[in-house]
């Protein structure tokens, strides 16, 4: 029988919406011994002991070194104890718990997690928008934020990527790792970290890509437009929703600055802006072909709201159920 088990931070860390960073929370359900996680948020807790404290969770691994197909193709067990270039964490009442030395979980990285029976972890933490860090020429431990139900297949996932279109695949399936052998219908999981081979360098961040020009994603302040940019990355046509998510967030009144025109000059009389409900709000996009994209420039929208710093979280979902979670700064002076 499955138990669900929260993991939370300290009061003093969680504190009022507006006071804390942008924060949702990952549930991520584990099986019987081994399993191979994606954390996708920077827990509150992110010193292991305490992460785990209360869990059945006893061993813990990050790779940290490139990885040859020969550390799972021809040891398909997991086994910390012969792994080369992973960093280990033990729980404190195994007898090799001083060998940990792993201090730190971090998110947008993958772990190996030993449960001594089935759990479900929901884990509170902070969103980065972040792509991932390829390194070339080896297998990288990767993970991506996926809908579940309705995760894309591997082939849709990864075919836009020239580095990763042909390259092998492997999961952990009952604590043994397995080739993804039919691409065209196995299916991303979220919370789920897997092996794929990079060949070459590559910055590919998947099917939908998300960037902003700032390093805090999308930051609002004044009048000043930030602009968030959507580019199809895959081989195939793409449509995706927004939405604002409040839950646990601040509400972020926000509008899309759109040019306008006089004497059929566009842009000569500047840009009014279009304003998106307050509260949690959901817009649909049209379809973007291969290639294509859109730039969508957001201001803050100040009126009634009182002088501070509030967070916020926008979700960005495609039609082939890749997730992006992208964080919202905005000051009112």
């Amino acid at each position: 029988m499955k138990r669900s088990l929260i993991i939370l931070a300290a009061a003093a860390v969680l504190g009022s919406p507006a006071a804390r960073a942008q924060s949702r929370t990952q549930t991520v359900p584990l099986s019987k011994g081994w399993n191979a996680v994606w954390l996708e948020v920077d827990p509150d807790v992110a010193e292991p002991t305490a992460f785990f404290a209360s869990t059945p969770i006893d061993m813990v691994a990050a790779y940290t070194l490139p990885a040859s197909e020969a550390q799972f193709a021809t040891r398909t067990e997991v086994n910390v104890h012969t792994l080369a270039g992973w960093t280990v964490w033990f729980a404190p009442h195994r007898a090799d718990a001083p060998l940990s030395r792993l201090a730190r979980l971090s998110g947008n990285k993958g772990y190996l997690m030993h449960a001594g029976e089935p759990v479900t972890l929901e884990i509170p933490g902070t969103v980065r928008l972040s792509a991932p860090r390829w390194m070339p020429d080896c297998y990288n431990l990767v993970g991506f934020t996926v809908e579940a139900p309705g995760g894309p297949t591997f082939r849709q996932f990864f075919q836009g990527s020239p580095a990763h279109a042909q390259s092998k695949i492997y999961r952990l399936v009952n604590g043994t790792w397995r080739q993804v052998l039919a691409p065209d219908s196995e299916t991303l999981r979220p919370g789920e970290a897997f092996w794929i081979y990079c060949k070459g360098a590559s910055d590919y961040p998947g099917p939908l890509q998300v960037t902003t020009a700032s390093k805090m994603a999308v930051y609002l302040s004044g009048t000043t437009p930030c602009r968030l940019m959507f580019l199809n990355r895959a081989t195939h046509p793409l449509s995706f929703t927004l939405e604002q998510v409040t839950a646990g967030n601040s509400d972020v009144p926000m509008s899309a600055r759109i040019s306008v025109f006089s004497d059929r000059v566009v842009g000569q009389a500047g840009t009014a802006a279009v304003d998106f409900p307050a509260g949690a709000w959901s817009q649909a996009f049209p379809v973007y072909e291969a290639g294509a994209g859109v730039t969508l420039p957001l201001s803050l929208r100040p009126g009634g709201l009182a002088a501070g710093t509030y967070h916020s979280l926008l979700k960005v979902t495609t039609d082939i159920g890749s997730v992006t979670y992208v964080p919202v700064t905005a000051v009112n002076e």
